[in-house]
């Protein structure tokens, strides 16, 4: 790990042993204690490359920061232009992850970021997962929730495709509304996906870019 600081025609299912899963849910916990202790509350942001994990982000920190000490994490394979996108927004502190390959946050990872974080002020914390549908879904990380965030030019059926990444999650984020028509998604499709999987998950449409639902975000994340 590298941290750098920044101001079907037929299907074979695969399962992630149970003494794996348990390990990764200790490390989780752990986490969690530590979160808890220090009265943050925290959230795993996760979603495809080029979905609007960041611009998410870097949105609700620029409406939270005026009352809000916000710590942010940003899991990438490489590089640190999600951290320095989000930088400026009025977080207090940034932090890249690189992971040089691995497809995901784990536990074990966030939990080694956190030690770099300031040891007093902070009451939220979001953690921008590897743009990924699939492998971070069975890594928790000791957040309060997850958000997945999936846009319309990933097409009608991206949730029907990826069950395991909106089973795990908590809130899911339709952005990018703006320009489904233009990539010919209808958006009718991934909700009724979504609804038949998740019956009742909340949906928040949004156009992170123009902010277009992110005061939505908040409320449902009881964070406005």
């Amino acid at each position: 790990m590298r941290l750098y600081e920044t101001s079907e025609t037929g299907s074979i299912e695969i399962e992630i042993g149970e003494d794996l899963q348990a390990r990764h849910e200790e490390l989780a916990q752990r986490n969690r204690e530590w979160f808890r202790e220090r009265g943050i509350r925290a959230f795993d942001i996760t979603g495809s490359v080029g979905a609007g994990k960041t611009s998410l982000i870097a949105a609700m920190v620029e409406r939270l920061s005026p009352e809000h000490g916000i710590g942010v994490i940003a899991g990438d394979v490489a590089t640190t232009h999600d951290a320095e996108r989000v930088s400026g927004k009025g977080a207090r502190k940034v932090l890249q992850i690189n992971t040089g390959g691995m497809c995901h946050l784990d536990a074990k990872l966030v939990h080694r970021a956190l030690q770099h974080l300031p040891e007093s002020g902070l009451d939220l914390v979001f953690i921008e997962n590897v743009g990924n549908l699939i492998c971070p879904s069975f890594f928790p990380l000791g957040a309060e929730a997850r958000v997945a965030v999936v846009s319309a030019n990933e097409g009608s059926h991206v949730i029907a495709k990826h069950p395991a990444m909106f089973q795990s999650a908590d809130l899911v984020v339709l952005n990018k509304t703006d320009i489904a028509d233009a990539v010919g998604v209808d958006l009718t499709g991934p909700v009724s996906d979504l609804q038949r999987l998740r019956p009742g998950m909340t949906v928040v449409r949004t156009n992170c870019m123009t902010g277009e639902g992110v005061e939505e975000v908040l409320r449902a994340l009881r964070l406005a």
